[in-house]
Order: structure tokens, then C-alpha cells, then sequence
């Protein structure tokens, strides 16, 4: 089949920037005995190195300030980080104030005296809607009120009006009208480059005209506006995305497995709608890979794709070294977003890996052994010839290797044993049993899941169980599993998308889990949150978004040198545990 190309081209006069907050300022601050500490709720499955990681603060500084946490974190546990003194001359201190009955965000900033940006910096489940009964961080209006005086004084000779925004007018008319630069419009009513209503009044620095030699005003011209914003916003208004995906169009009989790739392409063109709708135009180039490295080497030939910004796929392991060679030579950003054999990612510094991977898998359940899991018995369950190769028993030896590393005591189950001896030896009675199987082929394990259940009435057991088995255990054990997947999706989030999804493409959305569609929808979306924001440099930038709303995935990339790729390290632990 001839490559497809799909033109998504919406022409735009300025690239509005989304929002852009540094990462330790979303967080209210204490002052305790003369110092400060930022107070931070725990997130899912988070452990202490994460959050030494996140605020570059030390464990030891942070379990001294809060000894409870020597015992473990728990969801929401709210605990104080120590401020390096190179942040505290930029942080605001706050009260709290509860959101009253029908009080709107509008009300809350009039009464304080500070701007609706100020409170969803310090409050980012704002974007989620503000409900009553909802606790704010309400900032420090005396600093804020002398920032708004330095501000003043700059424009000391200026003359301040209120302008009413009226239908069909735009940032760029107003500007034009008033003869001012956009920048100086938007330092005085932040938040207006992204979203301009009508009837909004916006503070106009209206200053007097210049004069020419000749004594006629200049103006400013519609091409120095646009200049001015470009420069002040973004580096890209314009995205070229590549699809690398298996539609199998020529198939006549039709893979049910191919429909997960048609819903994550349908999620990432939903994205893609949307980012339309806020001011940035696309061109998309979609090619149909099949499953064979024949059919990716001939589409590889084509030169447009030498001109995209990303490119997201392949779908199948056996093609990403094609592609991989391809996005380094090219110096093009390239998201693999399904399988973790991606062997070029530790010499390619082009590509993104969504998959976690065993390392980063192995690293997470450490971490959860030392926090959430702390008090369980590890039991590895062994299966008779099972091969080297098998990514459980490449984790399981991982596993057992951290585990010793940690000086931390585990048992092992030969589960070829025809007697219950070795359970019964290797179990232990009153605390939660951890068991361990070493295949990632349910087809292996099922013949040993009867003795597993058999046991269950009489010892408390939970199965670590691949992500891929969810289906199959069933209610049968206790099991938990890793993935990149939120176990708890915001449910009005979800619910908007829903109705988008149907609205667009006029189907149902699928039930499955995880959603593929979703999963297209949030990986789109993070890539052209920064490459919109930062171009196609956006790498060094990466962490600096946080306002980006997400359904079911939010990926953490990172990378171990400038030389290597991205490999995702956010993970999530799921349970069917009481």
C-alpha cells in the first residue's frame, strides 16, 4: 500500500504557549523555628528515593524532619521537605482558606487580592474544578503586592486602561489597536495568551505614540506583533508527526489484536483535535508497517519522513533497530511506545522508550519491598525448566540478587515437588506471603495454579503476577502487578474524554485495561505539550511542564547519560488485595 498522508493543517497567526511552572513551586510552604519546608502529599507508589530524586533533598534530611517515615509511606501522607536555600528567595508563603458554597475562583482571587495564575500555581488540583469544601493555599498578597508595584513603576509613564474584550476580537487586534507589544499585555494579565474571553477586561498600558523624524506616529506593524510573539512564546507553531503502525490494511482477515493499534492511533489523532482547537497546526504522515522489517526498510525511504519532528512506532520489537538507525541519523525525536525490547536505547539518545523494562520494573518493586511491601515474606515460586531467556526469570534473578544486595531474607518453592513439603516449610504464618513466579508465560505457570489456590485457605498469600495476566488469575489468588498504567483514572477526566472520543469518531470506547486509545491520547498529548513549547530541543526541558492533563499514563522520562535514550521509570502498583 502507498504511504497515507493525512494533512491536519489549521493556519494560525501566533502559537499560544502552555503554561510553564518550575517543579518544586506547585507546593505550599511552612515556616518551622525560623526555616522553611515545603509541604508534600505522597503520591501513588511513591517511595523516599523517588522524592529525593524530585527535590534533590537527601533521605536522611527528610527522615529527620519526618521520623515517621521510617515506617513506610502511605497515599497522601503529607510531610515536610526541607527548601534548599537557593529556592527560598523565590518562595511565597500561604494560609489556607476553604472553598465556601458556590464560591467561585473569580471570588476567592477578588477577595484576597491576587490572581487566578497565583492560586493554581500553589493549587494545581485546580484543573481538576473547584469544588466546595476544597482546602487552597492562598499566597503571601504583601510579596505579590510589591512585585505588582515594581511592575508599576516600570510603566510609570504609561497611561493604565480597561479594555473589555469583544466578539471577535483577538490578542493581536488588541495589540494593534493600543499599539503596544504583546509582552507587555500579558505581563499585566497573565494567563490571556492562553484563553481570551469575550467580555474579559484586560489592563492596557496604553503609552504615547512614538514620532517619526517627520512627526507622524509609527505603528506597530501586525508582522512586529507576530515576531514579538513567537519569540516570547515558542520556538514551533507547526508539528510534523510520523505513525509507524501495523493497520494491515491489505490483510483480508483481520487480527483482533490490530484493533489495540487502530484505538491508540484514534486516541493520538483526538489529541492532536484538541491541540488544533488551542492554535497549533499539524501535518501528519501515517504509514502502514505490517509486521515484516521488509515493509518498514521500504517506508523508511520516503523523504518527508526525513522532515517530521517525532515519529511514533513501530509496534513490533523486530522493527525498532530499522527505525532506530533511522531517527539517529536524522536527528528525529522517535517514541516506541508499546514493546520494552528496545536494544538501541542505551547508545541512541533519539528515542523514547514507554515500556518500562526490567530495570526499572526490578527497581520499583525494591523500592515497594522497602515501603508499601515491607512487611510481606518473599517466596520465589520456581518452575522446572523454564528458560534462562523468560523475562520472569530474568526479573526473578534480579530480584533476588537486590534482595541480597539489601541483606534481606527470601525463600524459594521448587514447584515441581509433588508434596506440599516445600510449601509448607517456606510459608509463614500471620504476615502476608509474596510469591514470586519466575515465567512470564501463563501457559507455564497454569498447571502449578491449582496447588497455589489449594494453599490459599490456610496460609495468606499475594501473587506478583505479570501485567499480562490480570484476565487470567481472576479472583482465584490475592495478586498485585506493575504497570505504567494509574490505577485510579480521574473519573471526570475520563468522563469529558469519553464524550469527545464518541463525538469525533462515533464509536464506543472500548472497556479494555488498559485503554489503548488512552494511552495514544497521553503520549501524543506530552509530545506536543513540549515540543509546541520548546521545539525540537525540547529534551533538555523535559520535567518543566507540569500542567499537562493526563488519563491513564503519565510518563516519567529519563535518561542515565546525554548519549542514551529516554526510558519511562513511572510505574504504579495495582492490587485486588483487601
Amino acid at each position: 500500500m502507498k504511504n497515507k498522508r493525512i494533512g491536519l493543517i489549521l493556519s494560525c497567526i501566533i502559537l499560544l504557549a502552555f503554561s510553564l511552572m518550575s517543579q518544586n513551586s506547585n507546593y505550599p510552604v511552612k515556616k518551622i523555628n525560623g526555616s522553611q519546608y515545603y509541604v508534600y502529599k505522597v503520591q501513588p507508589s511513591e517511595g523516599l528515593m523517588a522524592i529525593e530524586r524530585k527535590f534533590e533533598v537527601p533521605i536522611d534530611e527528610i527522615s529527620k524532619i519526618n521520623p515517621e517515615v521510617k515506617n513506610g509511606l502511605k497515599v497522601g501522607q503529607e510531610i515536610l521537605i526541607p527548601i534548599p536555600s537557593k529556592h527560598i528567595a523565590n518562595e511565597v508563603s500561604t494560609f489556607e482558606h476553604k472553598v465556601e458554597k458556590k464560591q467561585t475562583l473569580f471570588a476567592i482571587s477578588h477577595k484576597y487580592n491576587i490572581s487566578q495564575e497565583d492560586l493554581q500555581k500553589l493549587n494545581p488540583d485546580l484543573k481538576n474544578g473547584l469544588r466546595e469544601g476544597m482546602t487552597l493555599n492562598i499566597p503571601d498578597s504583601d510579596k505579590i503586592k510589591k512585585q505588582k508595584d515594581v511592575e508599576k513603576k516600570k510603566n510609570s509613564s504609561s497611561t493604565l486602561i480597561t479594555h473589555k474584550v469583544l466578539p471577535k476580537e483577538t490578542l493581536l487586534s488588541i495589540c494593534k489597536q493600543y499599539n503596544i507589544d504583546i509582552k507587555d499585555v500579558i505581563k499585566l494579565n497573565p494567563g490571556v495568551e492562553t484563553k481570551l474571553n469575550v467580555g474579559t477586561e484586560l489592563i492596557i498600558s496604553a503609552k504615547p505614540m512614538q514620532k517619526s523624524p517627520a512627526g507622524n506616529a509609527i505603528k506597530t506593524t501586525v508582522q512586529e506583533v507576530k515576531k514579538a510573539a513567537v519569540e516570547q512564546f515558542t520556538e514551533t507553531h507547526h508539528i510534523k508527526i510520523a505513525f509507524l503502525l501495523p493497520f494491515m490494511i491489505e490483510q483480508t482477515k483481520k487480527e483482533p489484536v490490530l484493533e489495540r493499534f487502530q484505538n491508540f492511533y484514534a486516541g493520538a489523532l483526538l489529541a492532536i483535535k484538541l491541540a488544533k482547537e488551542k492554535g497549533i497546526s499539524f501535518d501528519i504522515y501515517t504509514y502502514d508497517t505490517d509486521k515484516t522489517t521488509e515493509k518498514v526498510s521500504e517506508l523508511l525511504n520516503d523523504p518527508e519522513l526525513k522532515t517530521v519532528d517525532l515519529i511514533i512506532g513501530p509496534a513490533f520489537s523486530n522493527q525498532v533497530s530499522l527505525v532506530a538507525n533511522f531517527a539517529k541519523e536524522n536527528k528525529i525525536n522517535t517514541l516506541i511506545p508499546f514493546t520494552a525490547k528496545v536494544s538501541d536505547i542505551e547508545s541512541n539518545p533519539y528515542l523514547f522508550q514507554f515500556n518500562p523494562g526490567t530495570d526499572a520494573e526490578m527497581k520499583f518493586l525494591s523500592e515497594q519491598l522497602n515501603g508499601k511491601l515491607k512487611n510481606m515474606s518473599v517466596v520465589f515460586a520456581e518452575i522446572p525448566d523454564v528458560s534462562p531467556s523468560d523475562d520472569g526469570k530474568i526479573k526473578e534473578e534480579a530480584m533476588k540478587a537486590e534482595l541480597s544486595k539489601q541483606k534481606k531474607p527470601y525463600k524459594v518453592i521448587d514447584l515441581g515437588s509433588s508434596s506440599n513439603l516445600s510449601w509448607t516449610s517456606s510459608l509463614k504464618k500471620g504476615v502476608k506471603n509474596l510469591i514470586i513466579i519466575d515465567t512470564e508465560k501463563y501457559s507455564v505457570f497454569n498447571p502449578s495454579l491449582n496447588k497455589l489456590v489449594s494453599i490459599a485457605s490456610e496460609y495468606d498469600i499475594v501473587l506478583l503476577e505479570p501485567f499480562s495476566w490480570r484476565t487470567q488469575i481472576g479472583n482465584k489468588v490475592p495478586s498485585i502487578f506493575i504497570s505504567p498504567f494509574i490505577s485510579d483514572m480521574n473519573e471526570s477526566l475520563s468522563a469529558d474524554y469519553n464524550a469527545k472520543f464518541d463525538q469525533y469518531f462515533g464509536k464506543d470506547v472500548s472497556n479494555d485495561s488498559p485503554r489503548y486509545d488512552m494511552l495514544g491520547y497521553d503520549l501524543t498529548n506530552y509530545f506536543i505539550n513540549y515540543i509546541s513549547r520548546y521545539g525540537s530541543k525540547f529534551t533538555s526541558k523535559l520535567g518543566g511542564l507540569n500542567s499537562i492533563p493526563f488519563l491513564q499514563s503519565q510518563p516519567l522520562f529519563e535518561r542515565t547519560s546525554s548519549k542514551t535514550g529516554f526510558i519511562n521509570q513511572r510505574l504504579y502498583l495495582g492490587d485486588n488485595v483487601e
